[in-house]
């Protein structure tokens, strides 16, 4: 039953068995729940404690390669970041979107390197950093208008 838990929260309700770009459906899925849910999902504490249990239960799971495709809780987490602090309009949200998915796919330096990081920690980390920059973007766009 624990593994079925598990398994469920690291593939966002099984969003990472999508057949394509599971990843991105994953961080459509969090900017959903961060704009139904205002002010939980991009809050610190709660992005902190969505990474934290993701490296967690990922470090238990045995994995098939270092990164597998269906574990997508880590997109999850780095949207999360992405928003805290930015407003929840639609506008907002899409521009966090972009963002974060720009970071997360380039892997500016040093967010690659993250991934050598062991089991977990590699999977989530990056991700983290993305959404930083992501975030830091964002905050810089909304002073430049």
């Amino acid at each position: 039953m624990a593994r079925k838990v598990a398994l469920a929260f690291v593939t966002c309700g099984y969003v990472g068995y999508l057949p394509f770009a599971p990843g991105t459906w994953a961080s459509i899925l969090g900017c959903i729940l961060i704009y139904l849910l205002p002010g939980i999902l991009n809050h610190p504490l709660t992005a902190i404690l969505i990474a934290v249990a993701a490296v967690l239960c990922i470090n238990r799971m045995e994995l098939p390669d270092k990164d597998p495709g269906y574990i997508v809780i880590d997109e999850l987490a780095g949207i999360c970041v992405t928003m805290v602090g930015q407003g929840l309009d639609v506008t907002n949200l899409l521009k966090g979107f972009i963002l974060f998915r720009i970071f997360d796919i380039l892997k500016p330096f040093p967010i690659r390197r993250l991934e050598a990081l062991p089991k977990g920690y590699g999977i989530v980390a990056d991700d983290i950093l993305a959404g930083i920059y992501a975030n830091a973007a964002l905050l810089l766009l909304g002073r430049l208008r």
